[in-house]
């Protein structure tokens, strides 16, 4: 049988689940009082179990409550035993009452963590001129509740340049206007991430036609499909972004299939049309522009982050083909029975490797030559003869063609082992 004794244990236990449970919303509050925002997202990890807590919390109070509350038996009374002593206070109805009340705010925490954080300031911005108005949709990871919003609004309503903002912890985002000309999206994530959430990503939601201009581009990568050709967009987009008195920005997209100009306002449609078909002859890669219902829709996601890759930031492209090619070339290898699971994977590392040094030294994209290309051949000889032994190893063989015969013949491109469309003639 369960003595008084248990009571102080089953109520400090409820206490304790109705304050973890609540321990994630409570932070925020927490840093708020302390000045160290950093700190608001350290317990957000409790989130997924708070239900579990609440409802350990309740079990607990709940059958605390019936033991002290069940009537005591006649026999019990009857006999010398400790139910017949007076109780202590951490055993009275009075203790376990104040844990209870105690315990309810705690889970109703989120309900008005709100009176605790201070009115936002109005920004002095909310008169800045319509031109320079955006918009910017924050995708935040660590959010777990209202008083998570209420934190990332405290520090957005610091940031000098920010005309409105709305927080979802639901939605994990925050919606920001703010005035481009007094602050840039940086300081905004960095005003984010002070608050110990972490912004994943961020997609401009008004990226009208009027400031950036979307082009059909062929930059698709032969030896890796899916995406866009890193080292032949790269100096491309540099190029344009040259032009830094009408230009600023040039992207590409992940499939390669799209690049995007943003220019400046004082830019006018034949200054545009002008530096395309400049940059478009030098690197001998055809820019059209993309209908306008098509360009709505790449408008939705221009730029976020992960989708469209801004000037040198397509190295990431080219990191990535590097891999695709050195797992190609390996599966070429397996089928030929030249390589053993023992050092398969660091192979194939080391000649993705080999591949991104090549696609990252190279300074114009005319670099890629066959020359270039037969080096490549030597160093993988090389690496695969550190596993099998000197002169073991055959030199791996890259077909030769133009990219002209590889838009004929997809034979010697996806999925073959074969980079051989990316060279040069």
């Amino acid at each position: 049988m369960i003595s008084l004794k248990s009571l102080g244990t089953f109520s400090s236990a409820g206490l304790l689940s109705a304050i973890a449970a609540s321990l994630c919303c409570i932070t925020p509050v927490i840093a708020l009082l302390a000045g160290s925002s950093s700190i608001a997202a350290n317990f957000s990890w409790i989130e997924p179990a708070r239900p579990y807590l609440i409802g350990l919390s309740i079990a607990v109070l709940a059958f605390a409550w019936y033991m002290i509350l069940k009537p005591t038996k006649t026999n019990d009374m009857d006999c010398n035993c400790e139910t017949t002593k007076k109780p202590s206070f951490r055993q009275s109805k009075k203790f376990l009452s104040i844990i209870t009340v105690f315990a309810i705010l705690m889970m109703a925490f989120p309900l008005y963590a709100k009176v605790f954080f201070p009115k936002p300031k109005t920004q002095a911005t909310m008169l800045a001129v319509v031109d320079n108005k955006q918009q910017v949709k924050f995708t935040i990871q660590g959010m777990s509740c209202a008083g998570c919003e209420l934190e990332v609004n405290n520090e957005l309503s610091k940031v000098n340049g920010v005309i409105a903002y709305k927080t979802s912890y639901a939605g994990k985002s925050s919606l920001v206007t703010f005035d481009k000309s007094k602050v840039d999206v940086k300081t905004i994530e960095a005003a984010i991430n002070k608050t110990g959430y972490t912004v994943k990503s961020y997609v401009f939601m008004n990226a009208s036609s009027a400031e950036v201009s979307f082009y059909e581009a062929p930059l698709v990568c032969h030896a890796a499909p899916s995406i866009g050709c890193g080292s032949k967009a790269k100096f491309m987009l540099v190029d344009l972004e040259k032009y830094n008195d009408a230009v600023e920005g040039a992207w590409l997209n992940k499939t390669g299939t799209v690049v995007a100009v943003k220019w400046n306002a004082s830019t006018n449609e034949s200054k545009q049309t002008e530096i395309i078909n400049v940059v478009s002859t030098s690197h001998n890669i055809a820019l059209n522009p993309v209908p306008p219902s098509e360009a709505s829709n790449y408008a939705k996601s221009f730029p976020n982050s992960s989708q469209w890759f801004k000037g040198k930031a397509v190295d990431q492209l080219s990191k990535e083909e590097a891999q695709i090619i050195a797992k190609n070339t390996i599966a070429g290898y397996k089928k030929d029975g030249l390589v053993k699971p023992s050092f398969e994977k660091q192979f194939q590392a080391d000649i993705a490797k080999i591949y991104e040094n090549l696609f990252l030294s190279i300074s114009s994209y005319k670099e890629l030559t066959t020359e270039a290309y037969n080096k490549v051949e030597e160093d993988i000889q090389q690496a695969g003869e550190k596993y099998v032994g000197k002169g073991k190893m055959p030199r791996v063989e890259l077909c030769e063609a133009s990219e002209e015969k590889c838009e004929k013949d997809k034979s010697c491109s996806q999925g073959s082992g074969k980079s051989c469309c990316d060279k040069e003639q």
